[in-house]
């Protein structure tokens, strides 16, 4: 599954986006999600969450193996991807 989230089209401080975005991310079907630009059934297991900010986009593949530690640091693991581990890893 793909989902594109627009920061720059939410409204809630950065707490609440922050929160926001760790709970889109821990659970994207079952969340409300106010700056979810699109949904994409892409047919991967793995989550592909891009993220637009600042009017730029990152992007992050989120699998079992780094969900937890993607949602923990929020947005600022999309401006540093080289401190998430993968299952490559």
């Amino acid at each position: 599954m793909k989902i594109i989230i627009n920061h720059d089209s939410c409204r809630h401080a950065s707490a609440f986006a922050d929160r926001c975005l760790a709970a889109t991310i821990r659970n994207p079907l079952g969340h409300e999600r106010y700056c979810l630009a699109e949904v994409i059934d892409d047919g991967r297991d793995a989550l592909t969450v891009v993220l637009i900010f600042d009017r730029q986009e990152y992007t992050l593949v989120v699998d079992e193996t780094n969900r937890e530690q993607v949602a923990s640091q929020g947005w600022t693991a999309f401006l540093n991807p080289q401190t998430i581990e993968t299952s490559a890893a």
